[in-house]
């Protein structure tokens, strides 16, 4: 499980729209979902998904700050001590000084980056949806909404095994 997750973690844009692109093939093959939403209702969710994703990256820019700083404070404690046992140290130094804090990084800054391409082209998109068939309304609903989950669902991921560690350490 790990492997698949570390596999997923290096490139998880393109397995989100590889997720994304077969979730709805199958909801149109099979005709899994037999909706159609109307312009008004898309345009609705689609203001809802463009909030949504700016919210998001508000957040993940704020825990991006947070542990950059607290990385800031580790380094500086870190010369005050230059040789600490490994013992000594809480599980945020033992993250920071790790080879998974560029992992823990990459994984944020790709989420922010992920929620404000969301942002800017679901804008772009609303104001041009009336010239898109209404059979696509549906998907475009649905990639939105499913973009957004999967990058919470793994910048949560990180959260917890971060946690984990910290927990692990006392």
């Amino acid at each position: 499980m790990k492997n698949i997750l570390n596999i997923y973690i290096k490139r998880p844009l393109l397995y989100d729209l590889f997720i994304c692109a077969f979730i709805i093939t199958v909801i149109e093959v099979f005709n899994v979902l037999s909706l159609s939403i109307t312009l008004d209702s898309a345009k609705s969710t689609i203001s809802d998904i463009v909030n949504t994703s700016i919210s998001l990256a508000g957040f993940i820019l704020a825990a991006l700050t947070i542990i950059v700083t607290f990385k800031d404070n580790i380094a500086h404690r870190e010369q005050s001590n230059p040789n600490p046992k490994l013992n000594d140290l809480s599980g945020l130094e033992l993250i920071f000084s790790s080879k998974h804090y560029k992992r823990i990084i990459g994984v944020f800054s790709w989420a922010a980056v992920i929620y404000i391409s969301i942002f800017l082209l679901f804008s772009i998109l609303k104001l041009f949806l009336s010239k898109i068939p209404e059979k696509f309304y549906l998907d475009i609903v649905l990639v939105g909404i499913l973009l957004i989950s999967f990058t919470i669902f793994r910048s949560l991921l990180v959260l917890y095994n971060v946690i984990k560690l910290q927990i692990n350490s006392k």
